[in-house]
């Protein structure tokens, strides 16, 4: 019995010292910090970031100033707790950061701080209206649009006369994507619809514009020079506040060769012949034709300016007029209804 006893409690003791020498042998190895390994390349996230804005920016640019509009998504080249740095069409801006939202990638942790790094130029074209309900871009006027200039009855009474015909007062600031000229459309920004047309290595000028019956200090006008429909030398993106094409002008400023006798312009009783530029005839001298016309959800206004020319023939002398300056305005529906609620209440408290 004692014998049976003691090869039990060796045996136990065995098995005892056997558990304590194998903990003492893992335990090193469970607590060892692994080899530090650099990143895999292939498999890191992305270090690109971008930001959303959530409201519009105003950043200065090569020829002026422009707003970038509340969806505009930008990649980020730095940033700290108050402001971000991005890259928008070459060049770095800092926009503040409560203007914009981190956007985060799928293969991105949402928590990962903004990557630094080199500049980064989209590779994604610059926003156009969604087609989504509910995400609309609208036009962006300032407070007072409609409220009265100084001035300016003759072109807002000109410019009912030639809108009316064709549609009604309205404040309606939707519209977005009614198509306007070779592929640019209502509410489009400026930038955008210059790469359609193919003007985006031209140098334009961004200009507040004034013209009586437009919304009032809402306006600009961002001209391009160049070759147009075969005559015209100029053109022209009236603008929002955030920068969105309204209505585009196109301008010859020097015709040649063209002229009409007085007996041809008789009835052309007219002023404004250049709206965008709020350009009047000077005098009684000058004759101004206007017509307006209506195509899809777009009028145009069509203008030419005339100066006459006393010539002397035989005995008598003879007038004709030559023509000095033509302008051709493409106005979508929503906006023109905007200009007639305009023109209306400045008309209304004289």
């Amino acid at each position: 019995m004692f014998s049976l006893f003691t090869c039990g409690a060796r045996k136990a003791l065995l098995l005892a010292a056997i558990g304590v020498g194998f903990c003492l042998c893992a335990n090193p190895i469970a607590t060892a910090s692994p080899p530090t390994q650099g990143a895999n390349p292939s498999t890191s996230a992305s270090s690109t970031r971008f930001v959303v804005l959530t409201q519009p920016v105003k950043v200065k640019i090569v020829y002026g100033e422009t707003v970038l509009p509340a969806g505009m998504k930008l990649p980020v080249v730095s940033s700290d707790a108050d402001f971000i740095r991005v890259n928008y069409m070459g060049e770095m801006h800092t926009i503040p950061i409560a203007a914009a939202r981190f956007e985060v990638s799928a293969t991105e942790p949402r928590d990962a701080p903004p990557a630094e790094g080199p500049p980064m130029v989209p590779t994604e074209p610059l926003p156009s209206p969604s087609s989504t309900p509910g995400t609309q871009p609208q036009l962006s006027l300032q407070s007072g649009y409609d409220s009265r200039m100084q001035g300016g009855d003759i072109s807002m009474r000109e410019l009912q006369l030639l809108l009316s015909p064709h549609c009604s007062e309205a404040v309606d600031l939707s519209g977005a994507g009614t198509k306007i000229y070779n592929g640019t459309a209502y509410l489009m920004h400026s930038e955008q619809a210059a790469t359609i047309l193919g003007l985006r290595h031209s140098v334009p000028s961004r200009v507040p514009l004034a013209t009586p019956g437009f919304p009032k200090n809402s306006m600009y006008y961002i001209g391009y020079d160049g070759a147009f429909e075969g005559r015209f030398n100029r053109l022209c993106f009236v603008t929002d506040t955030a920068n969105k094409v309204v209505a585009i002008q196109l301008v010859d400023e020097h015709p040649k060769g063209r002229w009409k006798s007085a007996a041809a312009l008789a009835a052309a009783t007219w002023s404004t012949y250049n709206f965008i530029n709020a350009r009047m005839r000077a005098s009684d001298t000058m004759r101004v034709e206007a017509v307006s016309k209506r195509q899809g959800n777009v009028i145009t206004i069509e203008t030419q300016l005339y100066q006459r020319v006393r010539t002397r023939v035989g005995r008598k002398n003879v007038d004709r007029y030559e023509e000095q300056e033509n302008a051709k305005l493409f106005i979508p529906i929503p906006f023109a209804r905007i200009i007639l609620h305009c023109a209306q209440i400045g008309l209304s408290k004289t």
